[in-house]
């Protein structure tokens, strides 16, 4: 199997159907990330590598079920658009909002949006702490995603305010220590937000294997002003400590 031919078996075992044109756009944007020279915006400069790897972790979001029917999401520390990108290549009736604070990397999801052709998905240049303040985007999504931004709790206290009560959070982590699992959900209760469950993600043999917590989180009150606090509080005092 070429490797968009093994990125779609994967997709499958987790409830994605890629027809060929989504399958193709995946391509693209492997291609579009592994070519661009501006800046560094993703570890592996190879286009399988980048499929097999990136392109599916950003794909296993799908895991959970509440992505299959929101309408709306914010990703916040979003990069080099993952998972945000293809979650709405998948589901193009999302409405996707990549928010990034550093200059590069928003040019180079302007740049990556504009090559792929996808209206639903939105570049957001700011700082999480102090997009989260104003009113058109505070409780505005149904889902926010992160991955690989920060520990716990402030991953939580970044996307809890973007976060419409009823929603959800999905914090995507790599090994998970007790202790930060332990002050992610202290953090969460001063935010709204109840913790839900642990999903370990499980890769087809075919496939590179790592190791994929998603942290999931519900949304249950509505976040007191007071938070995000300014920034850089959340890293230098993190709730839940």
């Amino acid at each position: 199997m070429t490797e968009l031919e093994q990125l779609r078996s994967q997709a499958e075992s987790w409830g994605v159907h890629l027809s060929n044109a989504q399958l193709s756009m995946m391509g693209n944007y492997a291609y579009v990330l592994a070519s661009y020279e501006l800046a560094s915006v993703i570890g592996p400069k190879e286009r399988a590598k980048i499929i097999l790897e990136h392109l599916s972790d950003a794909l296993s979001c799908y895991v959970v079920q509440d992505l299959h029917w929101v309408s709306s999401v914010i990703d916040v520390g979003a990069g080099g658009g993952l998972p945000g990108i293809p979650l709405g290549i998948v589901r193009s009736d999302l409405h996707v909002t990549l928010l990034e604070a550093i200059e590069k990397k928003v040019r180079f999801l302007n740049y990556a949006q504009a090559a792929l052709g996808l209206p639903n998905v939105g570049v957001l240049h700011a700082r999480a702490e102090e997009a989260a303040k104003q009113p058109a985007y505070r409780e505005a999504f149904q889902f926010a995603s992160a991955r690989a931004l920060a520990a716990l709790p402030v991953v939580v206290e970044y996307c809890a305010p973007f976060v419409c009560v009823g929603g959800t959070i999905l914090a995507m982590k790599g090994r998970l220590a007790k202790r930060e699992l332990y002050t992610g959900v202290a953090a969460s209760r001063e935010l709204g937000v109840e913790f839900r469950e642990v999903r370990e993600v499980k890769y087809q043999a075919h496939l590179p294997q790592k190791e994929r917590n998603l942290v999931v989180l519900d949304k249950v009150a509505a976040t007191p002003s007071r938070f995000p606090r300014r920034v850089g509080v959340a890293k230098k005092r993190p709730l839940g400590s």
